[in-house]
């Protein structure tokens, strides 16, 4: 067959075969400017729709914020102490949801997070909210570490609860201190600490665990993790999760 024949399709028409040196030049011409055209439209329509999505997610955001500032507001209404913690804790963990969710929007649609920006964004967050006056220092020693959402997700949870409930419990009467994560790649998986210098855990802690740490029990069941606890001087929670195969 000689090489000025072959076999054509444009834009889902047969055209069987063309001997391209008799070919009608000017229908290719405009067959290629009709798919360019209809390219352009294409990649407008795109890029009206990412604008809409991108609104959409900052709307959530603020939505999930608001929220959280109705409760703290109502928590300091509430003469009640249990109920004032409790509306405290639940703005904590809605305030945590619309951090995370705002960090796992820069994906950018991929179905993979940079789980240490997203801890140290959250973190800085976790602190500003706590309205601390700054005896508390929040510290993040996370290396980039990119993991699926399904992983980056729940850990994010879970790390979230850990720092709140050290915020809140480790340094009553507004004691100085620290509170450290890290997050760290092994053999194994990886590895996330939650370290505080505080007053250390009750010796009655196993049995006295109260909703947040029920919800970190629930996301290690999730990823398959477990969670390990140590109060010696302070107390430090390590998260040991296996990354799922590449």
């Amino acid at each position: 067959m000689s090489n000025d024949i072959v076999n054509c399709t444009l834009i889902g028409r047969p055209y069987g075969r063309v001997d391209l040196k008799r070919a009608p030049i000017r229908d290719l011409r405009l067959e290629v400017l009709q798919l360019r055209g209809q390219l352009k439209d294409c990649e407008v329509e795109a890029a009206r729709h990412l604008v809409m999505l991108r609104e959409g997610d900052h709307r959530i955001k603020n939505s999930l914020q608001l929220v959280a500032s109705l409760m703290r507001l109502q928590a300091k209404r509430e003469r009640s102490g249990p109920a004032r913690a409790a509306l405290s804790a639940a703005a904590a963990r809605v305030s945590s949801v619309a951090g995370i969710h705002d960090a796992l929007q820069e994906t950018r649609g991929h179905d993979r997070v940079d789980l240490g920006a997203t801890l140290c964004k959250m973190c800085a967050s976790l602190q500003a909210m706590a309205g601390d006056n700054g005896h508390i220092d929040v510290v993040v020693d996370a290396e980039a570490l990119e993991v699926p959402l399904a992983l980056g997700q729940p850990i994010a949870l879970a790390v979230s609860e850990l720092v709140v409930n050290a915020l809140r419990h480790a340094f009553p009467d507004g004691d100085n201190g620290s509170v450290r994560i890290s997050l760290r790649r092994t053999d194994a998986g990886i590895t996330i600490s939650v370290a505080d210098d505080g007053i250390g855990l009750p010796p009655d802690h196993a049995a006295a665990q109260g909703y947040g740490m029920a919800l970190v029990g629930m996301m290690m069941k999730q990823i398959g993790g477990r969670l390990q606890t140590e109060s010696r001087i302070g107390t430090k929670f390590t998260i040991h999760a296996p990354l799922p195969a590449a």
